[in-house]
């Protein structure tokens, strides 16, 4: 499957069951690292299929509450 065609397949989003689809040739993709810096963790996702090299890095900033 083209990564142009993954957001119809999935109604727009690209996540599915918490997980990517590989931009490079749709296949799920699994967490490969995690970093936290400067209030944020970097999340790399790496493509499950071993001939494949795609790769995608999610930022998610955390979130401090004052008690």
């Amino acid at each position: 499957m083209e990564s142009s065609n993954v957001g119809s397949v999935t109604g727009g989003s690209l996540l599915v069951d918490a997980e990517w689809l590989c931009p490079e040739c749709g296949a799920t993709m699994f967490e490969f690292d995690r970093l936290t810096e400067d209030g944020a963790v970097f999340i790399w996702y790496a493509c499950t299929r071993e001939d494949c090299t795609g790769q995608r890095l999610s930022k998610k900033v955390l979130r401090m509450c004052s008690v």
